[in-house]
């Protein structure tokens, strides 16, 4: 079969598009035929390896594995069910699947805490086991999903990352209600894209901020309330985005924030225009190990609340089959590109250029 795959950080040259043996299932293993897959920012930062050589070099996320290589990148996948091992129940050859990009251990004891996305000694596709980026994918059952009839595999692809996590910052993390206004940093992106989405179908009042002026309408039209252009070496630029998010609130500051970008100007930015008892939610790193600009003042006379926020849980990723199944959300994909063209996929997203997800065929000229 062909795939992508990586044996060494670096630049997109790392990325190899060759035949490679096909996956070996497992008893407990569901093989599919990949039709559809992704590439994100986070497919970036596992190539170039900022996660293993970054601050937390040597520990990575408590209980789960260091990112290994080979790797074979691509956290969503959608497609059809090629073969079963022979303990599989749940799925027979031809059922049309997708993966779970937060898969769940539900022994483990944060899962039985009811923190299912922190589970440990569990892999997550494409950070500790093989993703989507290829032609054949095996996992097991539970790692997976029955696609809804009438979702495009494309669809699905381009949303059960970036929208299950968006649900679970929006609804849980930072508890956004009907009328609240909430800014949010690095809008045009995949998920920043999908967190707008899903912000306006809640009734959310949408404050964009984005650095590229050529992205205004395209937020605008995704049903941004108010796009701000911000260029975070300008003072002036943030200056003047923090005074008009105050005066269109009334003085009183934004319900909440949500930065995707790790640009800690961006961040001080939020900080600066939200309200009293408001929350923020860091979603973006930037790899430095550079502490983010808050202060104990801060906390104290804005009662700020900050939350962190790792991947979904199962009930989040439900939802967005669900919402797709009713056509109540439709993700943005700026291109659907031959899987042979991995490469140039990562240097769009590093350029900046994209808007929504890029997503991936297999079977281009096959």
């Amino acid at each position: 079969m062909k795939a992508v795959r990586i044996f060494k950080h670096g630049d997109t040259s790392v990325l190899l598009f060759k035949e490679y043996p096909m996956p070996a299932p497992g008893a407990e293993d569901v093989l599919v035929r990949v039709l559809a897959t992704s590439v994100s920012r986070w497919d970036v930062t596992y190539r170039v390896g900022a996660w293993n050589n970054g601050p937390y070099k040597g520990r990575g996320n408590p209980g789960r594995r260091m990112f290994p290589l080979p790797m074979q990148l691509g956290r969503d996948a959608v497609g059809v069910v090629e073969s079963t091992g022979p303990a599989v129940t749940r799925f027979r050859t031809g059922d049309r699947v997708v993966a779970l990009p937060h898969p769940e251990n539900p022994w483990c004891t944060e899962a039985i805490r009811g923190l299912g996305n922190l589970s440990t000694e569990i892999d997550l596709p494409a950070h500790t086991t093989f993703g989507g980026n290829a032609q054949f994918v095996a996992l097991p059952e539970h790692y997976w999903l029955p696609l809804p009839d009438g979702v495009a595999p494309q669809s699905a692809a381009a949303a059960m990352w970036s929208y299950s996590t968006s649900h679970r910052i929006l609804v849980d993390r930072l508890g956004g209600r009907l009328n609240d206004t909430v800014v949010i940093a690095g809008a045009s992106g995949g998920m920043g894209s999908a967190c707008v989405d899903l912000a306006v179908a809640m009734g959310v009042r949408v404050v964009a901020l984005t650095r590229n002026s050529e992205k205004r309408g395209y937020l605008e039209r995704r049903g941004a309330s108010v796009v701000f252009v911000v260029d975070p070496d300008d003072a002036e630029s943030v200056d003047l985005a923090v005074a008009e998010i105050r005066s269109m609130t009334h003085g009183r500051g934004a319900d909440g924030a949500i930065e995707f970008t790790g640009d800690r100007r961006l961040l001080r930015l939020c900080i600066d225009t939200i309200c009293l008892g408001g929350t923020i939610v860091p979603v973006g790193a930037d790899w430095t190990g550079t502490p983010i600009p808050l202060t104990d003042q801060d906390l104290t006379r804005l009662e700020l609340n900050v939350r962190g926020v790792r991947g979904s849980r199962l009930d989040d990723q439900r939802i967005v089959l669900e919402l797709l199944a009713r056509e109540a959300i439709t993700p943005e994909i700026f291109d659907v590109m031959p899987l042979g063209q991995a490469a140039q996929a990562h240097q769009i997203l590093e350029a900046g250029e994209a808007t929504g997800r890029i997503v991936l065929y297999p079977w281009y000229g096959t």
